[in-house]
């Protein structure tokens, strides 16, 4: 079996065996990862209150797919809120790195992937937020 060397990861899971630099890197991290994560919520949540006071509440995503034939569409209201759900999650799991030190390539994966799948999530969200605008008539087609 691998000892997890590879990954990033160091031995020793409640910190024993790590240095006090290690100690306080991951403290840093932790600290850094959790005000991306955040910043991230608040542009997402920004998003979601724009566009929540700029359409009508009865505004509805056009979907005539497979599971809703009626062509009602899917509620604006609950049309922006599963973004907010992962990156509550990555936010929740930033703060676990304070317990569990990496190496300096396991650090900088984490940070390289948090950002990008940040990212993402905003992009999702500015994308459902458009949509949402035009399907509302507050931008043009």
């Amino acid at each position: 079996m691998s000892d997890g060397a590879g990954f990033g990861v160091a031995s020793g899971s409640d910190g024993e065996g790590f240095t006090a630099e290690q100690l306080r890197f991951s403290q840093k991290d932790a600290r850094n990862l959790s005000l991306l994560c955040v910043g991230a919520l608040v542009v997402c949540i920004g998003m979601a209150v724009f566009v929540f006071t700029s359409v009508p509440w009865e505004t509805r995503m056009p979907y005539d797919g497979k599971y809703n034939r009626s062509g009602s569409g899917i509620p604006m209201q609950i049309a922006l809120l599963p973004v907010l759900v992962p990156i509550l999650g990555m936010w929740r799991a930033s703060r676990r790195l304070e317990k569990s030190p990496r190496t300096k390539a396991g650090r900088i994966r984490i940070y390289i992937l948090l950002a990008v799948f940040v990212i993402v999530c905003m992009i999702a969200q500015w994308t459902m937020s458009e949509e949402i605008l035009v399907a509302g008539g507050y931008l043009p087609e």
